[in-house]
């Protein structure tokens, strides 16, 4: 258990627009910030938050909470795993250990799993300390490769005999099944299984918790006829579209740097973070696919990419665009390497300083679009520069009209020797409608909010459209707006509390419960701790209502809210009896409407005693 002083100091010491900054580009609009939201599909930001009350909420979805309620729902992880999550990045030490609560593991994954761990330890000792693994220890540390980064990222050597793996896997007592699903082997018409990967040094895969899912393979041979790189194939742990090497590791670093940066190839990475670039990751072996975009984009709210500088990488960069730079929650700059060099001979040939400075050197995707516009093509000659004007000019079209669009017509203007005033009327009459930048969204309550989900038991897994608006009547809504009194003025919950008022609705009495205990140990209480001892499935309505805006309360309006609120069960008496008495008109009933006549202006007269007004 984590003290509650240590979840307090770590709820305090962290602003939530800091941490959940990470994850959503946020912008000031009106009293909160506001920016798309990461728990659904949408295109209009409908996510808040409330850096007064330290909350968040979106008007689309629903979802709701403080800090610790953003990570447990964008983590998928437990209240003291959230805690822990918000502690490192407040550098607060718990001075505990905090037990993962996780789902249960298919044990297939889990044999498989601890498998290739085997694996990996016992290729990295054959590197590292036997005969066995000189050459390839030699040809790692011949291109620069530190002993550091060789056992930082658990390479290894897998050895020319091909039952090596088998055999060692047999004397750990792994069975047959377990060993032929692993991607491992091969198997021939007998069923033998034999060693994938031999001669190779073995370069580790593992998903973002760090658990080795497959590797990829050099050969070491240069003379060999097999395929200089080999893959693990796909496997129930396995599919390279949605892996990203080094992720496990560079995640951790992205909020410091400032960026994730996206390399071409895991030996990119490897001499990245060697060179004092610790966030590198890399597709594997395949052009970036849409799953890894999404990953990345639950990681960061920035991405670089740094391919290399040939016209074949600079061409992979342009496609790496096309999936990333309109993407709601990337924003992506790129870095173009000089002299068509790849980012390992670019820190060979000028060192590691000049390397990190070189990526934090970036150009926007339009910048880099009139770049590779230009790539091929002499400005000398009239065909090319007029075929490099009309690629770049559409693409400057694209553009808000301003500073920014002077700024790329500038460099048009370096580029090709032609006026900027002969370009700017040149430009196409037809581009593209801009979408309104989403500092222009009014947040609610300023003008009236988006649609509101159902508070009630909604769940929220995929894609979420805009529920209606809620509608309450006249007794709910009086039990809701006592509630907020509540929260914000201790004489009305002291008043409610001592005079043993009772909600109707049994959400809000459990939500009045949690805060009457809550407010008593703490002073003062802060709404954004109070969440933290709310029902679980209740903290989106506690979110919601706190966003409400009533008038100031007096003495008056508190009687009437309660007089209200107390008439909800002689209003639903009142109610049935009038429908019998209808019904028995109807039937003709004569003695059946004349005594629920009576009893309906019994009902009546004890209904509208007291001064509420109606």
């Amino acid at each position: 258990m984590i003290p509650e002083t240590k979840i307090d100091e770590v709820r305090n010491s962290v602003r939530i627009a800091d941490y959940v900054g990470q994850y959503v580009q946020l912008h000031n609009a009106g009293q909160n910030l506001f920016g798309i939201c990461p728990f659904h599909d949408e295109n209009t930001p409908s996510f808040s938050v409330n850096e007064s009350k330290q909350i968040f909420k979106c008007f689309s979805c629903g979802r709701g909470g403080n800090v610790f309620s953003f990570v447990q729902q964008y983590d998928k992880v437990s209240f003291p795993e959230a805690v822990e999550k918000v502690a490192e990045f407040a550098h607060i030490d718990l001075g505990i250990t905090v037990q993962a609560n996780r789902a249960p593991v298919d044990p297939e994954v889990a044999a498989q799993i601890a498998l290739l761990k085997k694996i990996t330890d016992m290729c990295h000792h054959i590197l590292v300390n036997t005969q066995a693994g000189e050459k390839a220890l030699a040809y790692l540390t011949d291109r620069g490769l530190t002993r550091e980064t060789i056992d930082h990222f658990d390479i290894g050597y897998a050895p020319k005999d091909r039952t090596l793996m088998r055999t060692f896997l047999d004397q750990q007592q792994v069975d047959y099944a377990t060993q032929r699903a692993s991607g491992l082997f091969v198997e021939d018409d007998q069923a033998t299984l034999y060693d994938r990967f031999n001669d190779r040094v073995m370069f580790p895969l593992k998903d973002a918790s760090g658990n080795v899912i497959g590797f990829s393979g050099r050969v070491l041979d240069k003379a060999s006829h097999q395929a200089k790189y080999l893959n693990s194939p796909e496997t129930k742990l396995f599919n390279k579209r949605d892996v990203l090497f080094n992720l496990d590791a560079a995640k951790t670093e992205f909020k410091q740097f400032g960026a994730a940066v996206l390399f071409e190839g895991f030996m990119d990475v490897i001499a990245a973070y060697q060179a004092g670039v610790p966030v590198g990751i890399a597709s594997m072996g395949t052009s970036l696919t849409q799953d890894q975009v999404n990953i990345i984009a639950k990681q960061t709210r920035q991405l670089t990419i740094c391919y290399d500088g040939d016209e074949p990488g600079q061409n992979a960069t342009a496609r790496a665009l096309t999936l990333v730079q309109n993407h709601k929650r990337l924003q992506t700059n790129v870095v173009v390497l000089p002299d068509g060099m790849d980012p390992d001979e670019y820190i060979k040939a000028r060192g590691a300083d000049a390397f990190k400075q070189q990526v934090q050197t970036v150009l926007t995707p339009t910048a880099f679009a009139l770049h590779h516009d230009a790539l091929g093509l002499d400005m000398a000659n009239d065909a090319d520069k007029l075929q490099y004007l009309d690629a770049a000019l559409k693409t400057v079209a694209l553009v808000p009209a301003g500073a920014e669009q002077a700024v790329y017509l500038q460099q048009i203007s370096q580029t090709t020797g032609v006026a900027v005033n002969d370009l700017k009327v040149s430009l196409p009459q037809t581009a593209p409608q801009q979408v309104a930048p989403q500092s222009d969204y009014a947040p609610w309550p300023d003008v009236a909010p988006p649609p509101m989900p159902d508070e009630y038991g909604q769940t929220f897994a995929g894609p979420v459209s805009p529920a209606p608006q809620q509608h309450f009547d006249k007794f709910e809504q009086a039990e809701r707006q006592l509630l907020a009194y509540a929260w914000i003025e201790p004489a009305v919950a002291a008043r409610l509390h001592q005079s043993n008022f009772q909600f109707g609705h049994a959400q809000y009495q459990s939500l009045f419960d949690a805060w009457v205990s809550y407010a008593a140990a703490t002073n003062p209480p802060q709404f954004a701790g109070y969440l933290d001892h709310v029902p679980a499935d209740l903290v989106a309505l506690a979110t919601n209502l706190s966003e409400q805006t009533y008038p100031e309360p007096d003495d008056d309006v508190i009687e009437e809210l309660i007089a209200l609120a107390g008439k909800e069960d002689a209003y639903a008496q009142l109610q049935q009896v009038k429908a019998a008495l209808h019904q028995a008109q109807v039937l003709g009933d004569k003695a059946g409407a004349t005594q629920l006549g009576m009893q309906y202006i019994q009902l009546l007269r004890a209904y509208k005693t007291g001064s509420v007004a109606e």
